[in-house]
């Protein structure tokens, strides 16, 4: 049982007990169905309301983190009602010398707080949840916003490179200093035959990925290519691989193949930024192509 069901099926049974004690207390000051209805009814209906109240925490999930900050507005509260009774109650034995309805006074005080410790309880949940939201879209903001730059300096060093070998392991660091993607490898494919320029995808190599890297060239280059629950060598790796076309000519490719784990959370802004990337990627590497043939190291 998670522990809202727990807060939530206390408030129900507080509620139950007291529109029942509520209801016997009706019963106890009238027979008549009149004096009933506007005597005990609206309290019945509040201590209802705070079942209700109960029933609907226990299904909602998202006031998980405030669930103590709710039960201590109820007993907050409800201890503050409850000195208000105490408080009239003593006026009334002081002025009138009884504690005539004693009892009634008490109760109707105490379910008149619970619930509105409760309904307030929620009230200030749901503006801590939109406090919290509202942080995280700022930090995402922030966070976002400082990416651009660093994607300019990437795109200085790509301009600056004279290797295949240099290209590749800018696009390894970059996608693990921008997007936190720890598992990229960089793969040539020269007569159709796929080898590895870097690769840190632990236990898959460069062969492996030939089905990936064959599907990136129908695509146009720079952009990023989204594979829902790989299969094949990338399986269990992530929810998500993505394969982006670099360079394209003369029977020869180069793709980057990236797994993103679940952990790894890209939104559309992040994909943009990888499509940027690539970019000047591509443009490296159209440099150093017109300038000859493009090779690297792992071919030999």
């Amino acid at each position: 049982m998670e522990q809202r069901h727990g807060f939530g099926i206390g408030i129900v049974l507080s509620g139950l007990v007291l529109a029942a004690v509520q209801t016997l207390h009706g019963v106890q000051q009238s027979d008549r169905p009149l004096v009933f209805a506007f005597e005990a009814g609206p309290f019945v209906l509040i201590g209802l309301a705070l079942a209700y109240a109960g029933v609907w925490l226990a299904r909602n999930e998202q006031f998980d983190p405030d669930l103590e900050r709710i039960l201590a507005w109820g007993m907050g509260s409800t201890l503050l009602f409850a000195s208000v009774a105490a408080l009239m109650l003593f006026s009334q034995r002081v002025t009138l010398g009884t504690l005539d309805r004693a009892s009634f006074i008490a109760i109707d005080l105490v379910t008149v707080g619970a619930v509105v410790g409760v309904v307030l309880g929620l009230y200030d949940a749901r503006g801590q949840r939109q406090l919290r939201q509202l942080e995280r879209q700022r930090d995402r903001i922030e966070t976002f916003a400082n990416k651009p730059a660093d994607v300019n300096n990437y795109g200085r060093a790509f301009n600056r490179s004279g290797s295949l070998d240099e290209v590749s392991g800018l696009c390894i660091q970059a996608m693990q200093a921008l997007l936190g993607i720890s598992e990229t490898a960089v793969v040539a494919l020269e007569d159709d035959i796929v080898y590895p320029v870097d690769n840190t995808i632990i236990n898959v190599e460069g062969g492996d990925l030939a089905p990936l890297v064959r599907d990136a060239r129908g695509y146009d280059s720079a952009s990023v290519i989204t594979h829902d629950d790989p299969q094949g060598p990338l399986a269990g790796r992530g929810d998500t691989a993505l394969s982006i076309l670099l360079a394209e000519g003369d029977g020869d490719a180069v793709v980057v193949v990236a797994a993103v784990s679940e952990e790894t959370d890209l939104a559309d802004e992040d994909l943009q930024l990888v499509e940027l990337l690539a970019s000047h990627a591509q443009t490296a590497l159209d440099d150093i192509w017109a300038a000859g043939p493009v090779e690297s190291e792992a071919a030999g």
